[in-house]
């Protein structure tokens, strides 16, 4: 009785082990890594776009629907007999198909001047649900380039350092896509003490954080902050602060350029030996600006010869451009050629 007892036990355990053995096989294969190295990086450019098991439009089950602003990996683009083009792809580590105009990729422009857009936190949720819907929106609207916040120190009293909480959102979808891009730093620095503490923060960011397109010089937003800032004080000392910071960033290896209003530049930082993004904001924009900043005759600043050549940027909006780009995004004209 016993030993039929025990070939019973022994029957039980060796089913069992090979029912896990059989379930450990199926989820290995099932989570097993699809090889995506040499694969495309694209992103779905519409909403609900359909990703199929097999090329066959009629009865076939579909994987899913992915949302605007998915990922996609590439493998390979063909078109079937009857014309219509496919994209094989690995979408979360399934292979599928999808129809090929349902995927953008991103492509540098070819004009002389770029746009550029720059984005924050207060993008997120605003603007954009979802880095996806971000990558989606740089595709669609032809971005050449993006800046994004990586923090700064605070204008109040105190002048802490901040990072802003959703760089590394934006920047891990542009380094998806292959956007170039450069990060933004806010400066309120009063004297040299804190010129040198924010020398230390911005090589501190740059060393954690590597992306492979980051490409674009390091941008120095020096703003006033109608008279609540912290160095709203001390504009006629401004520009030797800022050149202080531009030569010690220069020193350490940090190549930089200088953002700000145009008649605040004008005013108060033409001397500085630097490079200029400067902002203006005609009347509502309806479209992308022909003429670029120095042809407006009506802007004091146009006629500083100075800061003109040193001008590579123009934002000429911070609310998108009506119908064209209808997302409140701060946009700009880029000089390309500065940076080829």
């Amino acid at each position: 009785m016993n030993l039929r007892k025990n070939k019973t036990i022994l029957i039980a355990i060796a089913c069992i082990f090979l029912i896990s053995l059989i379930f450990f096989i199926a989820v290995k294969i099932n989570t097993r890594k699809i090889d995506v190295s040499n694969a495309k990086h694209g992103i779905t450019i519409e909403k609900n776009v359909d990703f199929y098991k097999k090329t066959k439009l009629l009865n076939v089950k579909i994987h899913k629907e992915l949302e605007l602003g998915t990922n996609v990996y590439v493998l390979e683009n063909f078109t079937e007999e009857d014309g219509t083009a496919w994209s094989k792809v690995v979408v979360d580590n399934k292979k599928g198909y999808i129809l090929t105009d349902k995927i953008g990729y991103y492509k540098p422009s070819d004009d002389e001047k770029v746009l550029m857009a720059d984005v924050s936190k207060f993008n997120k949720n605003t603007n954009f649900d979802t880095a996806g819907e971000f990558g989606a929106f740089l595709v669609n609207n032809n971005i050449t380039y993006v800046y994004v916040r990586a923090g700064g120190r605070g204008y109040g009293e105190k002048g802490n350092f901040y990072l802003d909480s959703e760089y590394k959102t934006w920047a891990d979808e542009c380094e998806f896509l292959g956007v170039p891009i450069g990060f933004y730093f806010l400066d309120e620095a009063t004297n040299s003490e804190e010129i040198d503490e924010e020398v230390t923060f911005i090589t501190d960011f740059l060393k954690e954080n590597k992306y492979n397109n980051m490409k674009l010089p390091v941008a120095l937003d020096i703003e006033k902050h109608n008279g609540e800032g912290r160095a709203d004080e001390i504009w006629e000392e401004r520009a030797i602060l800022v050149t202080e910071l531009v030569q010690k960033l220069e020193n350490a290896g940090i190549k930089t350029i200088v953002y700000s209003n145009a008649n605040t530049a004008n005013e108060f930082l033409g001397e500085v030996p630097a490079k200029f993004w400067l902002a203006y904001y005609p009347d509502y924009v309806l479209k992308i600006p022909k003429k670029w900043y120095s042809e407006l005759e009506e802007q004091e600043a146009t006629q500083n010869e100075e800061l003109m050549n040193k001008m590579i940027g123009w934002q000429f909006t911070q609310s998108g451009v009506g119908a064209v780009i209808p997302h409140s995004v701060d946009i700009s004209l880029i000089d390309k050629d500065f940076y080829k």
